[in-house]
C-alpha cells in the first residue's frame, strides 16, 4: 500500500477492560459514533468520489448465552447475516488469527440499496466476554486495491485488556 497508515486507539463507553488499536489510511475521516457504539473510519468525498470504503471497529459485550466456542459463535453470527441481509452471498469464511489470538475472517458480498455491489471483509476475536470485530466495506470493483488494504489494516491491529476480563 502506497498510503501511509496512521494509528488509532478505540475505546468504547462502557467496556474499560480492553483497548484495540489499528491504522487506517491517512486523510481518512475518523469519528466514535455513539449509536451503536463504534469506530469509524472513511475516505474523504474527494478521495472516494461515490465509492467510499469504509472500516469499522466494534468492541460488543457478550452474554452469558453466547457460545464460548469461537467458531460456533460465528455460525450463529453467520446463520444471522443469510437471514437478514439481502443479497447476501459468503466469499470466504475460515479460523483466522487476529492480533495473536484466535479469530475469525469472513468475506461477503451483498447488494447495496442502489444496486452497486458491495464486499465486507471482516475479522472477529472474542477476549473473555468481548467480541471484537474490524471490517472493511468497499466496491467489488476495487477488489485488489481492497485486498492489500485489509491485509495492511490486520497486520496493524493490537488488542490490550485489563485483569477482570477472564471468562
Amino acid at each position: 500500500m502506497t498510503t501511509a497508515l496512521i494509528p488509532h486507539e478505540v475505546s468504547l463507553p462502557g467496556i474499560d477492560e480492553l483497548t484495540a488499536t489499528l491504522a487506517v489510511p491517512e486523510g481518512w475521516i475518523t469519528d466514535h459514533l455513539e449509536e451503536p457504539p463504534v469506530f469509524v473510519a472513511r475516505m474523504t468525498a474527494e478521495e472516494a468520489g461515490p465509492f467510499g470504503d469504509n472500516v469499522i471497529v466494534s468492541i460488543e459485550r457478550l452474554g452469558e448465552d453466547v457460545p464460548e466456542d469461537l467458531e460456533e459463535l460465528q455460525g450463529l453470527v453467520y446463520a444471522q447475516a443469510f437471514d437478514s441481509v439481502p443479497d447476501f452471498y459468503a466469499l470466504d469464511d475460515r479460523p483466522l488469527e487476529v492480533a495473536g489470538a484466535e479469530g475469525w475472517f469472513r468475506a461477503s458480498l451483498q447488494t447495496t440499496p442502489v444496486g452497486l455491489t458491495a464486499v465486507n471483509r471482516q475479522v472477529f476475536t472474542r477476549r473473555g466476554d468481548l467480541l471484537v470485530t474490524v471490517s472493511l466495506t468497499t466496491m467489488a470493483f476495487r477488489d485488489c486495491e481492497s485486498s492489500a488494504l485489509f491485509e495492511d489494516l490486520l497486520d496493524s491491529v493490537a488488542i490490550s485488556t485489563r485483569e477482570g476480563n477472564d471468562r
